[in-house]
Formats: structure tokens, sequence, C-alpha cells
């Protein structure tokens, strides 16, 4: 079986996209949607050394109109990169791990990408290598879809080589998994419960981008990526309790732009 999950190239993603790339042999980053400034897109929540939530953000080239996310630039100037790289050694360079980690993310960034995707991607790749995974990695934009936003998921699992589907979107969302039934393609449920892990002074700050753990962790984090998540088989509900609901309803950050 070839599980594929399908989600945005969010940057630097928090734990649980982390772990639900980790588990599935084929991640499709979807860059064919729109990108948005109010998402993980060009984001992410780091600690500081005195255990507060900071921002770090991918400053992007602005056209003034819509963009899907692999048209989009980054800014060319080099110093957010070297204020992004100067943020994690000041921040994490007491953690466990912080030799063996930072040397990989700067490698991602002296190579001063100008596409967000590119940069994004990398960097996810970088760290999942880092941790012994060997998922493929392929973009949205080099597979063929089309149709509704259900069809072109079902596209992009069955273009990327896959007989299953791993999704993390039924918590907050209802689908139309029909498609996928006639196929024949089975969606497994990714079920994630956010670890606790050594993080320097306490309290213990959740919900932060994964190379937090990485920093603290190193290899290790391979293992607790493995007990914290799991998939479970969709559940369904009978015909006559769907109703309306089986029309997809979709919101901006995982739904409209993942399964």
């Amino acid at each position: 079986m070839v599980t594929v999950s399908v989600h945005q190239p969010n940057f630097m993603p928090w734990l649980k996209l982390m772990a639900k790339i980790l588990d599935s042999d084929v991640y499709v980053a979807y860059d064919t949607v729109q990108f948005t400034r109010h998402e993980f897109h060009a984001r992410q929540h780091f600690r500081t050394r005195s255990g507060e939530a900071a921002w770090l953000t991918v400053p992007v080239v602005s056209t003034g109109s819509r963009q899907m996310l692999n048209e989009v630039r980054v800014v060319p100037e080099q110093g957010w990169r070297d204020d992004h790289l100067e943020f994690l050694a000041s921040n994490y360079s007491s953690a466990a791990y912080f030799g063996e980690v930072f040397p990989l993310v700067q490698e991602v960034y002296a190579r001063r990408h100008e596409m967000l995707v590119n940069h994004n991607l990398d960097l996810i790749e970088q760290l999942c290598r880092y941790l012994g995974s060997d998922v493929k990695i392929v973009r949205a934009g080099d597979l063929p879809h089309t149709g509704t936003r259900e069809e072109r998921l079902l596209d992009l699992v069955r273009n990327a080589g896959g007989d299953a589907h791993l999704t993390s979107t039924t918590a907050t969302h209802v689908i139309d998994w029909s498609g996928f039934d006639e196929a024949g393609i089975p969606v497994y449920v990714q079920e994630f419960s956010h670890p606790e892990y050594p993080q320097g002074d306490p309290p213990f700050l959740p919900n932060l981008a994964a190379v937090d753990l990485l920093f603290h962790t190193g290899t290790g984090a391979a293992r607790i990526f493995d007990t914290c998540n799991r998939a479970e088989p969709l559940e369904r509900p009978l015909p006559e309790q769907r109703g309306d609901a089986a029309t997809a309803r979709f919101g901006a950050n995982a739904g409209a732009t993942s399964g």
C-alpha cells in the first residue's frame, strides 16, 4: 500500500503536519492553491529563551493580486535570512542537538531560493532526511488535477501513485469521500496527540515549529513522532445521517488546500 498525504508546503511545519508527512509514503505539496498571509505558508511559531512564543516570517514579494503558492517569490535581500538564523542561534544554541540540526537549516538558507515553495520544501525534506525518513515529496503543480475540490484531491492521490490517503481534516471539516470509495482508495485519519519533551525551563510551550523538537531531541524525535501519531480508518456516517453535510465544506487553512 502506498499512502499519500496532501497539504500546503508550509514554512517550518508544526509537529502535527510534520508527523503527517513522516507517516506518508508520498507527500504531495499542494502548491496550486491560493497563498494567504494569515496562514502558515510563510510564518511559524518558535520558542524564545524566555519561554515565550515568537513568529518567524518569510517576507514575500507582493504583486497586489491573488497568487498561487507556487507563484510566490521571497524578498531577495539577504537580511531576513540572516535575521532568521540569528534568532535560531540566539534562542536554541543551548539545546542538546543544536550542533546537529542548525547546520541543516543553515544549508537551506544558504541556497537563497527565489521561490517560497522551494525554500519551504527544502527545509521539510532536510528535516525528514535527518530523521531517517525516505518519504517521497512531489508537487501538486507537477501532477494533473482538475474538477471540484474533492476531485482534485483524488486526482493528486492517484497521480502520485497512491492507493490509500492519509487525511487530517475530518475533525473540523465535513468532506464527501464518496469518490475515494468509488475508486477503491481507503482513507485514513491522522490521530495526533501533542507530545511533551525537554524544552528547557518550564513551562512547556506546545504548537511550535517541529524543528523545536529536533533541536532538543535530535534523531530521537523520530521515535516521539511514532508514539504521538497514528492513522485510523475513516468512519463514515450512514447515508441517511449525511444529508447536506456530504457536501464538502472547506476552511482556508486545511480543508480548502489539503486532505
